[in-house]
């Protein structure tokens, strides 16, 4: 009689599935590689447009500081007394794109201006201009330099979720 032999292991066909499962986890998971690298790539790229926006918005902003402070200086040279410089200074400032306001307490003035970063944000700046500044002494202080949202934000209430 002959003796059979019996060998215990995995035929042609498990070896093919088990192959098969393998290449398509690998391709599911190249698929979600790219789809998230894509998602990322995005964002960084709308962060890197908003950022840019940001600091062209303190540019514009710094250039007006610039410009107000050599005409600050230069009216200070040319008045004769503080209230001559105090009507040149609202005389310029009203001449400016923004809100002029005199402080209460001191009677210093507050020039408020804004930059655009972009349709939902403002660069939003608030000067205190001292109507008697000392010798040496800065013209004026930056009391805000935020950003600020351009419109009211409303929640929207249209879910009654607690009864």
């Amino acid at each position: 009689m002959k003796k059979r032999t019996s060998s215990f292991g995995l035929g042609v066909g498990a070896t093919s599935i088990l192959m098969i499962f393998v290449l398509l986890c690998l391709v599911v998971f190249a698929v979600l590689s790219l789809v998230s690298a894509n998602a990322d790539w995005k964002l960084s790229s709308r962060l890197a447009g908003r950022i840019e926006a940001y600091y062209n918005a303190c540019l514009r902003g710094e250039d007006l500081l610039e410009q107000i402070d050599s005409q600050l200086a230069s009216l200070y040279e040319e008045a004769e007394d503080a209230d001559g410089y105090l009507l040149s200074c609202r005389s310029y400032l009203s001449s400016l794109d923004g809100e002029l306001a005199e402080e209460e307490q001191t009677g210093d003035l507050l020039f408020s201006f804004r930059e655009e970063i972009t349709e939902e944000q403002h660069l939003a700046v608030t000067l205190l201009i001292s109507v008697r500044p000392a010798a040496g002494e800065p013209f004026y202080q930056i009391k805000t330099w935020q950003t600020e949202a351009s419109q009211v934000w409303e929640p929207d209430n249209s879910l009654n979720l607690i009864e």
